[in-house]
């Protein structure tokens, strides 16, 4: 019964467009939904997204937009219908599969890989196209991500196109007196349920709050801000509750509460730190000065390990290992000294196809092909 009315289904026109991404409504899939809104393909096809909170969720997105909530009883059968009916399935964290030939599925994934996910991570043989960054990357990405290279392409992260346009002054979102905006953005080494890599703390370089406090006194004395984005699972109470004046986290709500696309943010910091994240290889378009932090490189060298040669592709960044670099870093940033320059803009011809901030319009333009929208 069940395959007859599998059969029924992929007979019946395909009218929907899927779409999913972690958060809501972001990353690469976002990216990809807004520029087919502005060609008016949610007229021709219903636009629904697969979503895990269906409370923040916007009605004011259109007439033609809606969703399928995770978290209900129904949603299995909700989603087993409009995949059914989908004349495309978009998405860049779960694995939207096409369920015919009739349909075409896209991964857009979330990232250029830097930490070795071979072993644990597979894109199912039934999504149909996987999109890159560039092309020196396809043969890396799908055997991390055990997927077929012939059907990878290298059309560049439709969410990158926000680092290279109208990016805001991101000191207009914080109170205080300082000069320049760094943005951290360090992997996941923590879980508050306890779960951890091989490293210890939460965050690197700063275990402690004494540490802390010495870092954020010297970016106080440099006029610079520090702003963290942590994992969402890392539990940084132990910074948090001294309300420090140069070190600030913030988490998802932070870009929902400023309407702001989180790489349009990035875009208007004035240098990134990172350690193991792919945001490395993006952030790469701004050429703006990069930090590495390296405190724990021996320990993620054998769990989980790396895609790529670390010391040849993250050359480009300044290497943190201890608090002292750290503050040289801050002081860099400070003076204007980009020391790294050079190295950035050879590695970025590598990982990024361009710097025209057309990702996305090369994106849609393979998917309304290849899946004859």
């Amino acid at each position: 019964m069940k395959r007859f009315l599998k059969w029924v289904l992929s007979l019946l026109p395909k009218r929907y467009i899927l779409f999913e991404s972690i958060p809501d409504l972001s990353d690469n899939t976002k990216a990809v939904f807004d520029e087919m809104v502005s060609r008016g393909l949610d007229r021709k096809y219903k636009f629904i997204w697969y979503v895990n909170d269906c409370t923040a969720w916007n009605r004011k997105r259109g007439e033609n937009v809606g969703y399928v909530d995770a978290r209900t009883r129904w949603h299995r059968l909700q989603y087993f219908w409009y995949r059914s009916l989908a004349k495309c399935l978009i998405s860049c964290n779960r694995f939207l599969c096409s369920a015919s030939k009739r349909q075409k599925s896209f991964y857009l994934t979330h990232g250029t890989a830097i930490k070795s996910v071979h072993s644990y991570y597979n894109v199912p043989s039934t999504i149909d196209y996987m999109i890159t960054a560039a092309e020196g990357t396809n043969e890396m990405m799908a055997y991390e991500l055990n997927f077929d290279v012939n059907k990878v392409r290298a059309l560049g992260f439709p969410r990158n196109d926000a680092l290279l346009g109208d990016v805001p002054d991101a000191k207009q979102y914080f109170d205080g007196d300082f000069d320049k905006i760094i943005i951290w953005y360090p992997t996941f080494r923590q879980h508050h349920n306890g779960f951890k890599t091989a490293v210890g703390g939460a965050l690197p370089i700063l275990e402690t709050a004494e540490e802390a406090e010495r870092l954020n006194e010297y970016a106080r004395t440099n006029s610079i801000l520090v702003v963290v984005k942590p994992h969402f699972a890392q539990n940084v109470e132990y910074i948090k509750k001294h309300n420090l004046s140069n070190i600030r986290f913030i988490d998802d709500s932070f870009y929902t509460d400023n309407a702001l696309v989180p790489y349009r943010f990035i875009g208007g910091c004035d240098a990134l730190i990172t350690d193991y994240s792919s945001v490395y290889f993006d952030y790469l378009l701004c050429d703006k000065p990069i930090g590495v932090v390296w405190a724990d490189i021996e320990e993620y060298r054998q769990n989980p390990g790396f895609a790529i040669d670390l010391d040849q592709y993250l050359s480009g960044a300044e290497k943190i290992y201890t608090l002292d670099d750290f503050k040289k870093f801050l002081e860099n940033v400070a003076s204007g000294n980009d020391i790294k320059k050079a190295e950035r803009n050879k590695i970025c011809d590598w990982a990024n196809i361009s710097r025209d901030g057309k990702n996305s319009e090369r994106v849609v333009d393979f998917i309304v092909s290849a899946a004859n929208l």
